[in-house]
């Protein structure tokens, strides 16, 4: 059961700051830690009317995943947005779209320096949004099946767009990279942050270099003045630079 499996988490071990609160004259701790997630996802898993639901999303956006007081989210978002999304399964509507709205928190919302990134996978360590929006988008067909509110949410992982390079060839200056791209990059294009044997390099302007084919992914990308300082390597990843400078 959800429940089950929400539970054998260590929510504990994951890697969270401690919060400070100014003394303002309140009987309340200077430093506090955040509280596990768990019980507020339990809640939100088996809500059946919006009280309930209310309850569960005020707990979890004042949890060791989001703090909504500041726009602050954490390491252990990661951990929970897969529940989240197998929670946008159910049939009442309320608790999916809470599901949905902290889903976008987590998107939206500010990582600490120091605690901004997770490892995943394939050996990179985004930062937390494009982590989330990774995981987003692996449940694409089950977003698309509910309807307006599923697109808007893959929407707003579009700019989080992750990008795997399978071939590369320089052009003068520049380097041409081949691959596949989760997301979308602005025909302007944006800096991007290069990843590879645990390197993160910030890279110039990247923008697609020929119309993306929006249905397989595939892409070719072109790296601004990147062709000899920061060579690229296939297997290596991207991300929106901007994502892992975004910080409090």
């Amino acid at each position: 059961m959800l429940a089950d499996e929400i539970d054998a988490v260590d929510w504990l071990a994951i890697p969270t700051p401690r919060l400070h609160v100014p003394r303002v004259g309140r009987d309340v701790p200077e430093w506090f830690d955040l509280r596990s997630p768990a019980p507020g996802l339990r809640d939100l898993a088996t809500a059946t009317d919006i009280p309930a639901v209310a309850a569960a999303a005020t707990y979890l956006t004042s949890s060791s995943i989001l703090w909504g007081h500041m726009g602050a989210v954490f390491p252990a978002a990661v951990t929970a947005a897969p529940f989240l999304l197998r929670i946008t399964e159910r049939d009442y509507a309320n608790a999916r779209d809470a599901a949905l709205s902290l889903l976008s928190d987590m998107l939206h919302s500010a990582p600490f320096d120091g605690f901004n990134r997770v490892g995943v996978a394939d050996g990179s360590t985004p930062a937390l949004c494009c982590a989330v929006a990774e995981l987003i988008r692996a449940r694409q067909d089950l977003l698309l099946a509910l309807g307006k509110p599923g697109r808007r949410l893959l929407e707003e992982c579009s700019a989080h767009w992750r990008f795997e390079i399978t071939e590369v060839a320089r052009d003068g200056e520049d380097q041409l990279v081949l691959g596949h791209l989760g997301g979308r990059i602005p025909e302007s294009g944006m800096a991007g942050e290069l990843q590879s044997e645990g390197m993160i390099v910030r890279l110039g302007m990247v923008a697609p270099e020929y119309p993306l084919d929006g249905v397989s992914g595939e892409a070719c990308l072109r790296i601004e003045g990147a062709g000899y300082e920061h060579p690229c390597l296939p297997g290596a990843v991207m991300f929106p630079a901007e994502c892992g400078e975004f910080v409090h």
